[in-house]
């Protein structure tokens, strides 16, 4: 996964607004609660904050939620284990949520490119 500048791209607003919309899509296409998605805050740590607390909430009732949940942000187990290696003080929920926060914007990023060159 290449490395992207977060805090540029979650201060730009129309990115930002389709950041949370995706989050809550791929939350939902997981099964997984995405009411806290409404109301995310744009700073890094706090969205990150936040992200956690999901996280750790869905892996203390469901491991197969997690699994759902990385398949359908499309986060492999290599990725998670190379950034673990790279980031040893952060805890397994940390580094998920770092990596769907980067994932995530990854993807809007990506469709706004292509949707402004085809249409």
């Amino acid at each position: 996964m290449e490395e992207i500048d977060v805090n540029t791209y979650l201060f730009k607003e129309n990115l930002f607004d389709l950041f949370k919309e995706q989050l809550k899509k791929d939350f939902e296409g997981a099964g997984a609660n995405s009411d806290f998605t409404g109301d995310l805050p744009r700073d890094l740590e706090a969205l990150k904050l936040v992200l956690l607390h999901e996280l750790k909430i869905i892996s203390n009732n469901s491991s197969t939620l997690i699994a759902s949940l990385l398949y359908r942000i499309d986060i492999s187990e290599i990725q998670i284990r190379n950034y673990q290696l790279k980031n040893s003080s952060l805890s397994f929920e940390e580094v998920l949520a770092e990596l769907i926060i980067k994932r995530i914007l990854q993807k809007v990023i990506l469709k706004k490119t292509y949707s402004t060159k085809n249409g």
